[in-house]
C-alpha cells in the first residue's frame, strides 16, 4: 500500500528548500552488490526485517533507481527467450518434484508449458547453457491472490537450448504425442496434444499445460530514464488433478499474462526486473473458462544472452 504521507512529506520538502543539495539531486546510486542482491531470486525476499512481505508492500532495498536503470534492445530479449527452459518449483508446501518445462519460439511469436507429477523430469539430462539465464519467478504468501499460497514458492526456469529442434521429442517422451510432421511448430505440438484429449484424461496426480500465442516484446517509454520492457502473451491452459487451480477437465482457461520491467546491469550480466516497485508486476488473468488473477511478487529474466 502507497505511503501517501510520507510521498506528501518528500515532495514539499523537495519543493521547500532541497533542490539545491547536490546528492538529492543526483539520487539513489546502488553498488554492484546491492544490484546483484536485487537480480536474485530467493525465499527471503519474503520477508522484511522478520515480517512476512504482506501483498503490495515494497521493500525499498529491491527498487532499482533511475541511476542504475538500462534499455536493451528488444532482439536481444528475444534472442534469450528463444530455445528450452528446464523449470523447477522451491518451497512450495508440497511434493515439488515436476516434469516442468517451458519451450519459447520467439520467431513464431509462440511458447508452450507443460507441468505434471509424474514422477520423472523430461529435461533432467540437459544441462543448462553457459552463463545461462534464468526466469525466476516470486510468489510469496499473503492474501489477494487467487489460488492463495500457503508457503512462499519460487518458480524458476534455467535455459537448457538456444534452439528447439529438440521440442517434438521433448514432448513425446513428457506426454506420449507423436506427430507425423517432423518440425512441427509449437501449436501444431499444444493441438495435436488437445485434439488427443491428452488433457481430459487423468494423466498424472497434477498435470497442467499451457500454449501463448503471440509472445510481445514491445520497448514502453518511462515517465523517467531508460525505456521500459513490456511483455504480453495471450494464453490457453489446460490442466486437472490436484492442481491449486480448479481446472475442469478437458475445457480450457483462456486469458492473459503480462508484465513491465526495469533493465539493470550487475556484475553478473544484463537483467530484467518486474515487481510492484520496479516496471509493473507480472499478472496473470482468466478472461474465460476459470477464476484466476495471479500477480507475481517479483519476477526476474537474466543475464541476457549477447
Amino acid at each position: 500500500m502507497t505511503n501517501y504521507g510520507l510521498v506528501t512529506r518528500v515532495v514539499v520538502c523537495f519543493a521547500f528548500g532541497l533542490m539545491h543539495s547536490p546528492l538529492y539531486a543526483q539520487g539513489r546510486d546502488l553498488t554492484a552488490t546491492q544490484l546483484d542482491a536485487i537480480v536474485r531470486t530467493d525465499l527471503e525476499k519474503c520477508s522484511v526485517q522478520g515480517e512476512q512481505l504482506k501483498s503490495g508492500r515494497i521493500d525499498p532495498a529491491t527498487i532499482i533507481p533511475t541511476r542504475n536503470a538500462r534499455e536493451f534492445p528488444r532482439k536481444r530479449i528475444a534472442r534469450t527467450l528463444h530455445g528450452m527452459w528446464r523449470g523447477r518449483i522451491l518451497g512450495d508446501d508440497k511434493d515439488v518434484r515436476v516434469d516442468y518445462f517451458w519451450i519459447f519460439d520467439t520467431k513464431r511469436s509462440e511458447g508452450l508449458i507443460i507441468a505434471q507429477r509424474t514422477g520423472r523430469q523430461t529435461m533432467a539430462r540437459l544441462r543448462p547453457l553457459a552463463n545461462a539465464p534464468k526466469l525466476s519467478y516470486l510468489l510469496c504468501a499473503h492474501e489477494g491472490y487467487f489460488p492463495s499460497k500457503d508457503a512462499p514458492q519460487i518458480q524458476e526456469f534455467v535455459k537448457v537450448s538456444d534452439n528447439i529442434d529438440e521440442a517434438p521429442r521433448i514432448l513425446y517422451e513428457s506426454t506420449g504425442l507423436r506427430l507425423k510432421d517432423a518440425r512441427p511448430t509449437l501449436e501444431a505440438l499444444w493441438r495435436g496434444l488437445v485434439r488427443t484429449g491428452y488433457f481430459q484424461s487423468l494423466n498424472a496426480v497434477a498435470f497442467a499445460g499451457g500454449f501463448f500465442k503471440p509472445l510481445q516484446i514491445r520497448r514502453v517509454p518511462s515517465e523517467v530514464g531508460p525505456a521500459l520492457t513490456s511483455l504480453k502473451w495471450d494464453a490457453e491452459y489446460y490442466g486437472g488433478g490436484q492442481t491449486a487451480i480448479k481446472f475442469t477437465r478437458g475445457e480450457p482457461i483462456k486469458g492473459v499474462e503480462y508484465a513491465q520491467f526495469v533493465g539493470t546491469t550487475t556484475p553478473s550480466g544484463d537483467f530484467l526486473v518486474s515487481s510492484p516497485g520496479n516496471g509493473k508486476l507480472w499478472k496473470v488473468e482468466a478472461f474465460a473458462g476459470g477464476n484466476y488473477d495471479l500477480g507475481f511478487d517479483s519476477v526476474v529474466l537474466g543475464p541476457l544472452e549477447p
